[in-house]
């Protein structure tokens, strides 16, 4: 029996297209967020006993101090001055 991926692929974008349109209404829609990433270091030291030589590495790490996180902020005038 042959898998229907590309009707699911499909039906996905379409949900996606679908959940995108309220964001469209509005008069404003402001994208905010913070990406909380860093490198890190790690040293050529071993632990005690260990007979393989230490190796230096740098890394990307991710979570340093709070997280990643993001968020939508919309306004619209309703008209009035309100």
């Amino acid at each position: 029996m042959k898998r229907r991926y590309p009707e699911v692929k499909a039906a996905l974008a379409g949900a996606a297209m679908l959940a995108t349109i309220p964001a469209f209404a509005q008069s404003s829609v402001t994208l905010y967020g913070i990406v909380d990433n860093g490198i890190g270091y790690q040293s050529s030291s071993t632990t005690l006993g260990s007979t393989s030589g230490g190796h230096s590495a740098f890394k990307m790490v991710t979570g340093v101090w709070a997280g990643s996180r993001f968020g939508l902020k919309g306004a619209e005038d309703l008209g009035g001055g309100t």
